[in-house]
């Protein structure tokens, strides 16, 4: 199968998706890194791919590092 011809593929495979099939794709090592105040103080909220807060961490490094280092996927939010 030439390339092109499974890229074609993929993608009609894609736009059959239906929006829950998407919101499921990766959810399972996919988090997500934002800035957040508590009672005043800026920390880094660590967020699963459904929106459930995993935890916290004092700078946005220290979040990531720690996502890594559980085999999650990072994405940062602003």
């Amino acid at each position: 199968m030439a390339d092109s011809e499974f890229k074609n593929k993929r993608a009609m495979a894609m736009r059959r998706m239906s929006g829950a099939d998407f919101l499921t794709m990766g959810s399972d090592r996919m988090v997500f890194v934002k800035p957040i105040d508590y009672a005043g103080v800026r920390t880094f909220g660590v967020f699963s791919a459904s929106g459930e807060e995993l935890g916290t961490a004092d700078s946005a490094e220290l979040a990531r590092a720690t996502a890594f280092k559980n085999d999650f996927d990072v994405a940062t939010l602003h």
